[in-house]
């Protein structure tokens, strides 16, 4: 059992963590096994690029964390056994994991949570897990931002090839004129 002090500690260790979230997903973990726990921490971390943290507290601590921060509005989603994962990154990375791993097993259950300040529930995150993620958005502006580039070098290439093949056939007319 904790101690008053240590209690105090991880209170303010989850406040500080909670207060730099860009988004926190509370989960009931009820029934998964200890390897199961461990490929969800696995899959987390790896979907974060270490920007993602999934921790076990106890409720009451978790809303004496909560409280005065852009999360408040967790304190609905404990009740019963609950983990938080906590991103300091993109939020739909995070809940693309938890969704998937959800299907995968039906022991995990997806609360709800706090994205950007907001509150959203089972059907808000997986909304979110249909989104595009940082790496590909970047991936489509980037194509975005060529394909007028790549379109002018298109028409300019073949506007030359145009000009070649005309000076070609003129020089051709004069070879046999002459």
């Amino acid at each position: 059992m904790l101690s008053r002090a240590q209690k105090e500690e991880q209170v303010e260790d989850l406040r500080q963590r909670l207060e730099r979230a860009s988004s926190v997903l509370a989960v009931d973990y009820r029934g998964l096994t200890v390897d199961e726990m461990s490929d969800l921490r696995g899959k987390l971390r790896a979907s974060g690029e270490g920007q993602v943290e999934y921790r076990v507290a106890k409720n009451t601590l978790l809303r004496l964390a909560v409280r005065e921060t852009a999360s408040a509005g967790l304190e609905r989603f404990l009740s019963g056994p609950t983990a938080v994962a906590i991103t300091f990154d993109e939020a739909a990375s995070l809940a693309k994991t938890l969704v998937d791993f959800a299907k995968g097993n039906e022991k995990l259950e997806i609360k709800g949570g706090v994205v950007d300040g907001e509150v959203i529930d089972l059907v808000g995150i997986e909304a979110l897990s249909r989104l595009p993620g940082k790496h590909e958005l970047r991936g489509m502006l980037a194509g975005t931002l060529q394909a007028p580039m790549r379109n002018l070098a298109g028409t300019l290439h073949a506007l030359l090839g145009h000009v070649r093949n005309a000076l070609e056939q003129r020089q051709e007319q004069l070879e046999q004129a002459s």
